[in-house]
């Protein structure tokens, strides 16, 4: 009966009900707001808590391979200092069996002298107290400010908690006349994503000028000293590359085993200069018909060449990647920062035009060169899967309306239902910020979350029209008034819906603390909560007008 009659005096008193209006509409705007002022972030699905990750290690090309393995061991090194870390496997000039994270991150197409590729196994979930990706962020630092040997670049690659992309941000950069130009533009991008608090393992995905030596044979010198030109070639080869010879059979094998020949360490370099290669020319000889030893310096010239990069394209459009992952962040924060800078700091060299949502057109003032932007990777998942999923939630709002038109041939109080069930909003985002304040991470409104929006629209709803339809009874069958009939109807029905709603979060309790879903969880929870008193206080105030006009 309290309720009863403090609904019944909500009702009376057009004072009381302004002040519902006034303190759903305050709580709705204060909801909305927390997007703008990021009190909660928007992101895909949050960080993955799992067992590994792995580490590419990228030098400038033309590097050797005992640098790269300098950088790797001193990668391996600071990992091994940590408890967590329970082996460590390197793999030099290749990347690592395919995993989930590789397929799509180029891991296969690895194989260069210049890079290789760590895996790092860590202590089980519950054998550890931080989260795999908090401990990457924390080894990343000191690992990138130790080990960035010969400008190495060494990315962190973890396991995606949903599709797999290139990286979190992805810059393409499509235009440019030349290789070169399109090359020193993606240089531009890159500088500014540095300077980007949370953005890490930043990366342009195109090969660097280098010099490499072209070594070329004198064919008339060869045959005039009684050489065979195959001879030559052949014995280079084995000297630097390598060959099989023979083979071995043994009782207990299960296969030939192969004689591998080649120089030992001698063959290697002093140093990366033509002289240290001509030095190391002369001391390679081979015996001619007479029986002579000729140097293989006398028949060969070198050539210094300019390294021709690996080009890059995507819909046979020439393209090149800059990539970044966050640290801790949603993608879409810090990108939104750095477009800002980026239409800053290039206003005055290009002419730009905003081409579509994020993307950009350049056209330097100077060369009438273009350069279209496209930003791809996780960030364009993320927007694309919160576009479809708010546009379905609006289709539902839309799809109620119309089925509550139908059913009470009104469009005022189908309306208000809808309008209710909107409100509901309200629950969900303050719930969000709730778990953000008492969890050790940022807790982001993510697509679960809005999965979560989506259902809670069918649970309000049901709610608004148990307590129409009631209290349209009362008024037909007891005589009753509108007011008196909403109250005793929105009393009567208390008991049910709040047991609906206890139901509902306790079963959403266990996803809360899923990595994945605790998103669906906490929408749940904080929506079908919020649902209640929309449905004891608002909805009342909502339908008191309208009810008469379907009695």
């Amino acid at each position: 009966m309290k309720l009863e009659n403090f609904i019944f005096n909500i009702l009376e008193s057009k004072v009381k009900s302004f002040l519902v209006y006034f303190i759903a509409f305050i709580l709705f705007a204060l909801s909305i707001a927390t997007f703008p002022t990021e009190i909660i972030k928007a992101k895909m699905l949050p960080s993955k808590d799992s067992n590994t990750f792995s580490i590419y290690v990228d030098l400038k090309d033309g590097s050797s391979k005992l640098q790269t393995k300098e950088v790797t061991r001193c990668i391996s090194s600071n990992l091994q200092k940590n408890e967590l870390v329970t082996n460590v496997s390197v793999f030099i000039g290749e990347g690592q069996p395919l995993d989930f994270a590789a397929m799509v991150k180029q891991s296969a197409l690895k194989d260069k002298q210049s890079q290789a590729e760590i895996m790092v196994n860590i202590k089980k979930v519950e054998n550890r107290d931080i989260t795999s990706y908090n401990l990457i962020s924390n080894l990343r630092e000191n690992i990138q400010r130790t080990c960035s040997l010969y400008d190495a670049n060494i990315k962190f690659i973890e396991l995606p908690a949903g599709p797999p992309v290139l990286a979190s941000i992805v810059a393409e950069i499509y235009g440019g006349n030349t290789f070169q130009s399109r090359r020193d533009f993606s240089q531009k991008i890159a500088s500014i994503l540095k300077e980007q608090a949370t953005l890490v393992d930043i990366d342009i995905m195109a090969d660097k000028d280098y010099i490499k030596y072209q070594l070329e044979l004198d064919n008339n010198k060869i045959i005039k000293s009684g050489i065979n030109l195959e001879q030559i070639k052949n014995i280079l080869y084995l000297a630097y590359e390598g060959m099989e010879i023979s083979v071995v059979n043994e009782e207990k094998a299960e296969n030939q085993i192969p004689i591998f020949l080649r120089l030992d360490d001698s063959r290697l370099l002093e140093s990366s200069t033509k002289q240290s290669l001509e030095s190391k020319l002369q001391t390679l000889k081979v015996v001619n018909k007479q029986g002579l030893m000729i140097s293989l310096a006398s028949f060969i010239t070198i050539k210094e060449v300019i390294n021709e990069p690996t080009l890059t394209s995507k819909n046979l459009n020439m393209m090149i990647n800059v990539i970044a992952e966050t640290n801790k962040d949603s993608q879409i924060y810090p990108l939104l920062d750095a477009r800002n800078q980026i239409l800053n700091d290039l206003k005055e060299d290009y002419i730009i035009t905003k081409t579509n949502m994020l993307n950009l057109l350049f056209k330097d003032k100077i060369t009438d060169e273009e350069f279209d932007l496209v930003f791809d990777g996780e960030l364009k998942v993320t927007i694309d899967t919160f576009i479809d999923l708010g546009g379905a939630f609006i289709i539902a709002l839309v799809l109620i309306f119309f089925l509550m038109v139908m059913y009470y041939k009104s469009f005022a109080l189908s309306a208000g239902i809808v309008l209710a069930s909107f409100i509901s909003i309200v629950g969900v985002i303050f719930a969000h910020v709730l778990m953000d304040i008492i969890t050790e991470d940022t807790f982001y409104l993510t697509a679960t979350s809005l999965i979560g929006f989506i259902g809670l629209i069918g649970i309000n709803s049901r709610n608004s029209t148990l307590i129409i339809d009631f209290s349209k009874q009362l008024v037909v069958e007891k005589e009753l008034s509108i007011n008196h009939a909403i109250a005793q109807a929105t009393s009567t029905r208390s008991k049910p819906i709040i047991l609906t709603v206890l139901t509902m979060v306790f079963a959403s309790s266990l996803l809360a603390t899923d990595a994945v879903f605790g998103g669906l969880g906490i929408a749940l929870i904080g929506g079908t909560l919020i649902s209640y008193i929309v449905s004891m206080f608002f909805v009342p105030v909502i339908i008191k007008n309208q009810l008469y006009k379907i009695v």
